[in-house]
């Protein structure tokens, strides 16, 4: 049995229309669909872009990189963007090595992401 993938939002007064979650512990087949579940539910009508704080992730497999991509379709259907940090080194080297990481806004700290976000047109 797997340890549950847990999460945590953080709230920033600054970016209304962003979802900030922290992830910590494992992510894979048998907690993925779980946690798609839980995000979805915190992804409200009015969150256009959703980070995602990677630095307590100790593991994600397939699966969870596939939650990754559904996430990202949603928030590309509200024209938004999905930003994962603080991302493991190992995790940073799959992205690459398979290519995703053109699919996402990858950020070394969950602070350089929320500056870019800030600095998008359209932000109040």
């Amino acid at each position: 049995m797997t340890a549950a993938v847990q999460l945590t939002p953080h709230p920033d007064g600054t970016l209304p229309d962003t979802l900030i979650v922290a992830l910590s512990g494992e992510l894979d087949y048998d907690n993925a669909e779980v946690l798609r579940a839980q995000i979805l539910v915190l992804l409200t009508g009015e969150h256009r872009c959703l980070v995602l704080d990677l630095a307590e992730l100790a593991f994600c497999d397939s699966t969870g990189i596939r939650i990754f991509l559904a996430l990202r379709a949603l928030i590309d259907e509200r024209g938004g963007v999905i930003a994962l940090t603080d991302l493991h080194p190992r995790l940073v080297r799959a992205f690459q090595m398979t290519g995703l990481v053109r699919f996402f806004a990858v950020h070394p700290t969950r602070a350089d992401a929320l500056a870019v976000l800030r600095g998008r047109p359209g932000v109040v």
